[in-house]
């Protein structure tokens, strides 16, 4: 899996929770939100002004290591 600017934040949720610590780390507690079920990840930086590029890269980087 990539995640892409389309991804939405509760696909990306279910499919590696692992990757909730970056949502938390920018104090971006989506997991908890109902917009997270059609928000993208784009949409949701820019909604808690965060570099939606910077957040893609870190998301992805958690995603690599798995953990």
């Amino acid at each position: 899996m990539k995640i892409t600017e389309k991804t939405t934040i509760l696909e990306l949720l279910k499919a590696a929770p692992h990757t909730r610590k970056v949502f938390d780390r920018h104090a971006m507690r989506c997991k908890a939100c109902q917009g997270a079920v059609a928000e993208t990840v784009a949409a949701g930086a820019r909604n808690h002004g965060i570099d939606p590029k910077l957040l893609l890269r870190e998301l992805n980087a958690a995603l690599k290591e798995g953990k």
